[in-house]
């Protein structure tokens, strides 16, 4: 979770990310959104609707993981979702992903 904490605090502090459900609601109907990432803890009403607008905007959405731990990222006390609006950091924060579920973390 490190290097994906990491660099999603750098997306987020270089204005390439978004944070909470209404900033992630605009940015994806805006269609300024590359990739959704949300935690495996969020609330069954966030998933339920991140679910359903990713899915009618085409908008791939990735689990990963802990409120705790996302917003510890970026700064805050916690953050359920984030909107990555970089096509170039939402390569390299999938990879981590990729990378992390196939060593089993």
């Amino acid at each position: 979770m490190n290097q994906f904490s990491d660099l999603i605090g750098m997306a987020y502090r270089g204005r390439n990310a978004v944070v909470g459900r209404d900033r992630v609601r605009d940015a994806v109907h805006r269609r300024q959104t590359v990739h959704v990432f949300m935690t495996v803890d969020a609330g069954g009403a966030l998933v339920a609707e991140m679910e359903s607008l990713c899915r009618g905007e085409d908008t791939p959405l990735t689990r990963w993981g802990t409120r705790t731990e996302m917003g510890r990222a970026l700064g805050r006390k916690e953050v359920a979702v984030v909107a990555v609006t970089d096509a170039g950091l939402t390569g390299a924060l999938l990879e981590l992903v990729g990378a992390a579920a196939e060593s089993g973390e």
